[in-house]
């Protein structure tokens, strides 16, 4: 089962679409870490072994970077769009699972 962790800038409402889907989705909310820095969601990700799905394209792309280029293993990240219709978003990323069961080390854009 994919594991995923959505940070404080994806709706709570996602999750549930997400889980609805049998995606093991939790939020930043769940874990306490609601005004957490995004690196600190990162390595929440890492702790928790999973991925990390945000809004926030730029600060994430650098914190990728840093990582990668320091050998630190990271779960994944998906950089969702921002986008009305969330019910087509979670059936995008549920095909998306199922055709990359796993995506470590990796950065996507949906």
């Amino acid at each position: 089962m994919v594991r995923v962790y959505l940070d404080e800038d994806v709706s709570v409402l996602f999750a549930s679409l997400l889980k609805a889907r049998s995606i093991d989705a939790v939020t930043a909310r769940e874990e306490n870490m609601l005004g957490a820095e995004d690196e600190a969601h990162l390595k929440k990700c890492i702790e928790l072994k999973r991925i990390l799905l945000s809004h926030n394209r730029t600060d994430f792309e650098e914190l990728y970077a840093s990582y990668i280029q320091s050998e630190i293993s990271i779960p994944g990240i998906i950089i969702l769009t921002r986008q009305r219709d969330i019910f087509d978003l979670a059936k995008r990323i549920t095909k998306f699972f199922a055709e990359h069961p796993d995506i470590s080390n990796q950065l996507w854009y949906l």
